[in-house]
């Protein structure tokens, strides 16, 4: 008898620790130090808007031309406040995508300081994307500095403010970003740099010693973040709200193109698209192709779905995985000049070689398709 009454004792001990557990784990009072694995330590990845960038973008001080079609950038919206019931389901969803915490809020970061580093690199990539297209359309650009968009908190200097320009390194003049970079690049951790600075309309020297990236230690870091001070040939204004971040690059560039060049690169289609851009034109990968890709082609405004997505080669083996329920042409693209090859080629109905056909889910036909391409 006592033997059973202990029994009944432990069972409900273990029912009241499982209980205890469980609502600590809902409400995140476990940490993620301890236990990797609960909501509080994830945010889901879902699809965001589609934006036509077009509809975005102001240009003056040069001719401008109109397009038959949209150039769409896309989006990942971020649910940071999972529940336990929601942390499962969008475990177990082929839609939403769940990631560390960390890989979205660095550790020591709070969501304003994130907002304000996504926003800064959100700047850089516009002007970056306006120097790409210019450069591509003609247009003579030459830059007059590297400007500081953003100071880190862990920034190996207090001298630097944002709103600096960098002109000189080691007395060597620099007249863009890449400059400062290629000479930090140079170096080891530990070794000085001179800087020379322009603040308004005062010059200043500035001394720095180059401290060691987080994750490499062999890699000279600064904790700056540089633009390029330019005085453009032509106003490119686009008013991209409060989406933050570098990955629409791209798609920027292409639109910039679009608007000022006299072809009609979209020939009247739907071309949505994503992918960092740097100043020589080369497109980088990005996260949440999926979610982009869903996004794209079942647009949250109910506009028509997306028929082209450009796809940065980083990404292609993830995106043709995409559960769309539309059709679409998945186009890998490694450079804003083979964007650009594809949209003329697609204009000329011809279809680039490389791309990938990726069916709706309704299309049964189309299910084998799919899993062809996914065997990529």
């Amino acid at each position: 008898m006592a033997v059973r009454r202990w029994s009944v004792v432990v069972s409900l001990v273990v029912a009241l620790a499982a209980l205890t557990t469980g609502g600590a784990l809902a409400r995140g009072l476990v940490p993620c130090e301890l236990l990797q694995s609960q909501p509080a330590c994830y945010v889901a990845m879902r699809p965001g808007p589609a934006e036509d960038v077009l509809r975005l973008l102001e240009v003056s001080g040069a001719r401008s031309y109109p397009s038959t079609g949209e150039l769409l950038l896309t989006t990942v919206a971020v649910d940071e406040d999972l529940g336990l019931a929601e942390w499962l389901r969008s475990r177990a969803s082929g839609v939403v995508e769940t990631v560390p915490r960390d890989q979205v809020f660095p550790p020591g970061s709070d969501r304003d300081e994130v907002a304000e580093y996504n926003a800064a690199l959100m700047a850089d990539s516009q002007l970056t994307a306006t120097l790409a297209a210019l450069d591509e359309l003609g247009f003579e650009v030459v830059g007059e500095g590297a400007l500081v968009t953003a100071v880190v908190e862990d920034a190996v200097t207090d001298e630097l403010e944002v709103g600096d320009v960098i002109v000189a390194v080691d007395g060597h003049a620099v007249t863009d970003n890449r400059g400062v970079v290629t000479a930090v690049q140079a170096r080891a951790p530990g070794d000085r740099l001179a800087l020379e600075v322009r603040r308004g309309d005062a010059s200043r020297d500035v001394e720095v010693v180059l401290g060691a990236a987080s994750d490499d230690a062999l890699r000279p870091y600064v904790g700056v973040l540089l633009s390029t001070e330019l005085d453009l040939p032509v106003e490119v204004v686009i008013d991209a709200g409060v989406i933050g971040g570098p990955s629409a690059g791209l798609m920027f560039a292409l639109s910039i193109v679009e608007a000022l060049g006299p072809e009609d690169l979209t020939d009247g289609t739907v071309v949505a698209g994503t992918g960092t851009l740097s100043r020589d034109g080369e497109v980088g990968a990005i996260g949440g192709i999926q979610q982009k890709v869903l996004g794209a082609t079942a647009r949250a405004d109910g506009g028509h779905g997306a028929d082209v997505f450009l796809v940065p080669r980083g990404n292609l083996d993830q995106a043709v995985d995409t559960p769309v329920t539309s059709d679409v042409l998945l186009v890998p693209v490694g450079t804003l000049d083979e964007a650009l090859a594809a949209l003329d080629a697609l204009a000329r109905d011809e279809v680039p070689a490389d791309a990938v056909a990726l069916p709706g889910a309704n299309d049964e036909a189309g299910a084998a398709s799919r899993d062809t391409a996914a065997a990529r």
